[in-house]
């Protein structure tokens, strides 16, 4: 067995198990079944969707003959605008992390923004902006063949992913600065100040998260521009801060800073 859900079905219709990989994943799965050797045997493996060629190949090359079952595959739903709709707030930075609990999963995100042209950009924002949690190591894999760092819990388990995302962001997410107008938090897509409290558009939120960072510091035009793609120039930075000014409950928190650029008023 991989992992205790498949003990706990084979055991549930009352067959027994010789025993459970140390790690949960197919290679130690595919150890396992090695240490006793397994020429001149037949073994049934079961795909999960994200095949790991490398293993079912050791297994042949002990002497065994394996035979494979795929008994699920990942397609787009009937509405792939949702799909779609999520490779758009992963890129403008509107989701702070995005869960994965399996490889296949994975995989059909980055082939879907892939196949409109976004996987660079869907990868920077996992290297920079987003988290990308993974429920165990399986799933972690093709996250990491792409560069990207994602955290993954202790246990493997759907509970403890929940628990390591909320600890993380808590920690690592929520910007708060002292300033003329009270202490402010950005949470998420959540913005408060003094007891007033606002849900920010992405090109906002991706304005206002840049000039959080800085402190109060100024951060000139050229390096807000860098931060939003659709925007070509200074007018439209200056369009895009005046809509952040309206969406905020004090207009007056982000002030210009004349020939140079904007800073959080503190």
């Amino acid at each position: 067995m991989r992992g205790p859900k498949a003990r706990g079905a084979v055991r549930a219709a009352g067959l027994d198990d010789d025993g459970m990989s140390d790690e949960e994943t197919t290679k130690s799965l595919v150890d396992y079944v090695l240490r006793d050797g397994a020429a001149g045997k037949t073994i049934a493996v079961q795909l999960h969707g994200f095949t790991d060629q490398p293993q079912l190949e050791r297994l042949v090359a002990a002497g065994a003959t394996v035979l494979t079952v795929a008994p699920y595959r990942w397609l787009l739903p009937e509405d792939s605008a949702r799909v779609l709709r999520l490779v758009d707030l992963i890129c403008a930075g509107g989701v702070d992390a995005v869960t994965f609990t399996s490889a296949p999963a994975v995989m059909a995100l980055f082939g879907v923004a892939d196949s409109i042209g976004r996987l660079e950009e869907l990868q920077d924002a996992f290297s920079e902006t987003v988290v990308a949690a993974a429920v165990g190591p399986v799933t972690a894999g093709p996250l990491l063949a792409a560069g990207l760092a994602p955290i993954v819990p202790e246990r493997f388990r759907m509970g403890a992913l929940i628990k390591l995302v909320c600890d993380h962001l808590e920690q690592q997410r929520v910007l708060r600065l002292d300033t003329r107008f009270g202490p402010v938090e950005l949470r998420g897509r959540l913005f408060s100040l003094a007891g007033a409290q606002t849900t920010l558009p992405p090109s906002s939120l991706t304005l206002l998260r840049v000039l959080l960072a800085a402190g109060g510091t100024v951060t000139s035009r050229a390096s807000l521009t860098a931060t939003l793609p659709e925007m070509q120039d200074d007018h439209a930075v200056d369009v895009a801060i005046s809509r952040l000014r309206q969406a905020l409950p004090e207009p007056g928190l982000v002030a210009t800073v004349i020939k140079r650029g904007y800073r959080i008023d503190v």
